[in-house]
């Protein structure tokens, strides 16, 4: 060890070299564990932000498409409590019949399926959506079917009236679960949201 630290002091450009060439090595290693601590750090963001964005776009079609479904039934409620106060007569009203071919084009041919990417983040009880949404169909075909004659008697009419008011209490029951249920999954949503903007 002597001898090469003598060795060192007579030739000084080779001891120059030496302690150049390790900081140099040393600075290298340095460097490059670094950069890679620093690009994983920033792959993970990355991963992150498009896993976000992601799940942020998914929760948007889902809450716009399942809160034009709700407004769309509840629009037709509204029109049936009015149509009630009014005097109903003769069959729904086409406004309602409107609104009912509607729902039923936007369930057989949604604009855009992109709502269904919401089960990669959530846990979505569709099943529940899909058997109240086949339960108003039954109660809003039903009360297409009562018909108000000319020949019906006082009391016929509101046997009838009492019939179209039980199913309109039943749809609005359905109607409000369904709205519940959409509110819980959203406020968990929120929640998440809020979660990670912390």
């Amino acid at each position: 060890m002597d001898k090469m630290f003598k060795l060192l002091q007579e030739n000084s450009e080779v001891a120059t070299f030496l302690i150049a060439t390790s900081f140099t090595a040393i600075g290298f290693v340095l460097k490059t564990l670094i950069d890679t601590f620093l690009e994983n750090r920033k792959y993970k963001k990355e991963v992150k932000k498009q896993f976000w964005t992601e799940k942020l776009a998914a929760a948007k079609k889902t809450s716009e498409f399942y809160y034009e479904h709700l407004e769309l039934i509840g629009l037709m409620i509204h029109q049936i409590d009015i149509q009630l106060e009014q005097g109903f007569s003769g069959a729904l009203h086409e406004s309602i019949q409107s609104t009912i071919n509607k729902l039923s084009e936007r369930n057989i041919n949604p604009k855009s399926f992109e709502h269904h990417h919401i089960h990669m983040f959530y846990d979505v009880d569709t099943e529940l959506f899909n058997n109240l949404n086949t339960e108003s169909f039954v109660l809003i075909q039903q009360m297409e079917n009562i018909e108000f004659l000319e020949s019906d008697t006082p009391a016929e009419i509101d046997k009838k009236l009492d019939e179209v008011k039980r199913l309109l209490a039943d749809l609005k029951t359905k109607h409000k679960k369904k709205k519940n249920t959409y509110k819980a999954y959203l406020k968990k949503i929120r929640e998440d949201i809020k979660d990670f903007a912390k």
